[in-house]
């Protein structure tokens, strides 16, 4: 894609795309021949802002169709004009604009220079003499490519490629990190090291761990500027740190070995104190391990297996010990845990069999892969007592599967050609009306925001090289054929961002079911579907996961989409369920198909919110930093202490939130809405639930019963505030809330047919 019409856009954080206008340059001289490193021209740029509210509408005059409402002060990116009338853009939508409203301004952008930083292109994009589209064009650079940038000027990049440098616009080049799957690899810290949620410094550190901790990667990382980060696990949560701060370093076995606590100590979940501390080891504890990480030792203590420090403990002889304790060492016959009904089970590879529930007691043999067992005991920590050619122990979970399981495999594997394998970057040869009809078969008398959408769901799978077949049949999965509370209320059809702690406010909103399904097949090519990204795993395809006799995940056995993206082991096939249903699979032409490898970047949220009752109170679960402006942590205005009320106004799709404490508005910075009950608690606030009512209004009565007096209505999915006491606790009469209405008045609604929300 080559820069056309003079424009250039770039797309700022929390913002509608911006025009940064014309850029224009001095002279159109070869970048090579006449200007030196150290002195390059500036670019000159327009932005167009909005005086008053404006109306976008769709042709270039006052009978044009009314797109949407542009807020007074919002920027919006320059087209071309006609007349009196720009064409721009603002948001996702296209349209006209009186130029009488629009204020255009420009500014000199000044060059300055950085760190030598890699970039990806993200299409073809050409490569000009200065920072202008009136600069010559060098080459192009295809789609794909990795370029080296060392300076900036407003949204060009000066970057070398081909032997040739010059300036390319920023709406084509994204920071490339270049990720690689590695073996399991341990790390330890070897000084103070931060865990961060992306392999820059760009974003402060989520925890600061000390040294002589140990972590387990999978994945490496050279960023942008080329250092090297590491992906790591840490609290169930995935990390990277910086590999300048840790060292490699490798379990070992050792000769079994009984030691003995020197002082009181713990058990940790893993290799360092900053890991989850299991339980507590008295002084004189004796433990037995046979596993070793750096100076830290596997073992067993009350049925749980971890590491502890070996600094505290000393190598224990019966001859040395004349001190006496109470500490009881003895091995039951059993360890800890429950009978169960028979079980067939398998293993999926070579298995030791332990004399007990753990790695640290005596090893007896190893099992052969895929042998088949039987047990009647499993152990609290998830170890399972079998017998094998006489000799009987216990085996780890992590190792086993049941028949039906074993069955699924097998089944799993000898149908390659299904939709569970096929590509899902291929273009199907689907059609809307296939897509409608399958809806509207299911839909019958329901409200269905999918109804119809057989085209729409086509154009955005297209758009950025995704089976449409799979984007409309992922979508039917998880909306319930569109007829879900997320997906008729906030036009979000994939439950994108609807956490189980709070799935209808997490949910993101869009204002367009179109919107929704671009902004998803955006984002599943590029990080799902693409091979350079972390969820990418094995394959661009939908299969399954594999969980071992426990419900854990079997990562060795998992594969394609399913792996990152869903706990449901039957997720991928459910999806292959529908996309049968619509379109049989020896009929989808994609099957013959090559796929299409071109990656966008990944999608920003749109800048939507939810709007609450004046009177929503919610207390600090813990001190929240107050500010001024919404997306910018830079100076924090206020704090409200834990334990202080607030009133919540508004939450917004990128999780900022919009309070009034102490009578003034400031914002605050949640970012995920998995754990909000972390930051705080809403006490009054509920959510109007008549869906199963086929989505009438909801009555306000006088009184708490439906023989009272009509006050009002609420809508389906309005928020209301509930009346609460002098405790905080709604006001109830039987199962009857008191509700405060938008024109102040009280009145009581059917609990029945009221969600509460935030108050976890």
């Amino acid at each position: 894609m080559s820069i056309y019409n003079k424009k250039t856009f770039i797309y700022l954080t929390n913002c509608a795309f911006v025009s940064v206008g014309i850029l224009l340059a001095s002279s159109v001289i070869p970048f090579e021949t006449t200007i030196s490193p150290k002195k390059v021209e500036a670019a000159t740029v327009k932005t167009y802002t909005a005086t008053a509210k404006l109306s976008l509408r769709s042709k270039a005059s006052t009978k044009g169709e009314i797109l949407l409402t542009i807020p007074k002060g919002k920027s919006v990116s320059y087209i071309s004009k006609t007349g009196s009338w720009y064409k721009v853009k603002y948001g996702t939508k296209t349209g006209y604009v009186t130029t009488s409203y629009i204020k255009v301004t420009t500014k000199t952008m000044a060059v300055s220079t950085f760190t030598a930083t890699n970039y990806q292109t993200i299409a073809k994009v050409n490569l000009r003499s200065s920072s202008s589209t009136k600069g010559r064009t060098l080459l192009s650079i295809p789609k794909g490519k990795t370029v080296k940038a060392t300076a900036k000027s407003g949204v060009w990049y000066k970057v070398t490629y081909g032997g040739k440098t010059g300036w390319v616009s920023s709406s084509y080049v994204k920071e490339y990190d270049a990720y690689k799957k590695t073996a399991t690899t341990n790390y330890l810290t070897e000084k103070t090291a931060s865990l961060r949620i992306t392999p820059s410094t760009k974003k402060a550190q989520v925890y600061s761990i000390p040294a002589n901790n140990t972590f387990t990667s999978t994945q490496s990382v050279v960023n942008s500027k080329g250092e090297t980060w590491y992906r790591v696990s840490y609290k169930d949560k995935t990390y990277f740190v910086q590999s300048t701060v840790v060292s490699k370093v490798t379990p070992t076995q050792v000769t079994s070995t009984e030691y003995k606590a020197n002082s009181a100590t713990s058990l940790y979940a893993g290799a360092g104190v900053s890991h989850t501390k299991l339980t507590s080891i008295p002084k004189g504890a004796k433990l037995t391990s046979t596993d070793r990480i750096g100076n830290w030792y596997k073992v067993s203590y009350k049925g749980k297996t971890g590491y502890i420090d070996s600094t505290k403990f000393s190598v224990y002889t019966a001859s040395a010990d004349t001190t006496a304790d109470d500490t009881d060492n003895s091995t039951p016959t059993l360890p800890s845990g429950s009978s169960i009904s028979q079980k067939t089970i398998y293993n999926i590879d070579d298995l030791q069999l332990h004399q007990s529930n753990s790695t640290s007691s005596d090893l007896l043999k190893v099992i052969p892969a895929n042998t088949k067992l039987k047990t009647t005991y499993k152990a609290k920590n998830g170890w399972y007592q079998v017998s094998h050619e006489g000799i009987t122990g216990f085996v780890s979970g992590s190792y086993l599967i049941d028949e039906t399981t074993k069955s699924r495999i097998a089944s799993l594997g000898s149908n390659q050609n299904s939709y569970l394998f096929m590509d899902l970057r291929t273009n199907s040869s689907v059609t809307a009306d296939q897509i409608d009809k399958y809806v509207a078969s299911k839909t019958v008398g329901k409200t269905n925001v999918l109804v119809g959408q057989g085209q729409t769901i086509i154009k955005a799978a297209n758009k950025y090289g995704v089976n449409a077949l799979y984007l409309a049949a992922h979508a039917i999965h998880e909306s319930g054929f569109g007829t879900s509370d997320i997906s008729v209320a906030r036009n979000n059809v994939f439950g994108f961002g609807a956490y189980d702690i709070t799935p209808f406010i997490g949910a993101v909103k869009f204002d367009s079911i179109g919107n929704n399904l671009e902004f998803i097949a955006q984002s599943i090519k590029a990080t799902y579907l693409n091979p350079l990204n972390w969820k990418y795993n094995d394959g661009a395809y939908l299969g399954y996961t594999v969980k071992d006799i426990n419900g854990v995940r079997i990562d060795t056995l998992s594969k394609g989409m399913n792996f990152y993206y869903a706990s449901d082991s039957n997720w991928g096939n459910a999806i292959a369920n529908h996309m049968n249903a619509i379109l049989a699979y020896d009929k989808e032409g994609a099957v013959s198909k090559i796929p299409n490898t071109d990656v966008p970047s990944e999608p920003n949220y749109p800048d939507l919110k939810d709007v609450f009752p004046n009177g929503t109170v919610a207390i600090a679960n813990s001190d929240l930093n107050l500010y001024s402006k919404k997306g910018s942590t830079e100076s924090v205005s206020a704090t409200i202490a834990k334990g202080e009320t607030f009133n919540l106004l508004e939450k917004y799709n990128d999780y900022w939130l919009t309070v009034s404490y102490k009578g003034k508005t400031y914002y605050i910075n949640v970012k995920k809405f998995s754990t909000y009950n972390k930051f705080f608690t809403v006490k009054n606030l509920a959510r109007v639930n008549t869906s199963l009512a086929n989505g009438i209004a909801l009555n306000v009565r006088s009184e708490g019963n439906s023989s009272s007096s009509k006050m009002g209505e609420l809508l389906n999915y309005q928020f209301v505030e509930l009346v609460i006491d002098k405790n905080n606790k709604p006001i109830m009469s039987g199962t009857w809330f008191k509700v405060k209405l938008q024109n102040g008045k009280q009145g009581y609604a059917s609990g029945i047919y009221l969600i509460r929300e935030l108050d976890k």
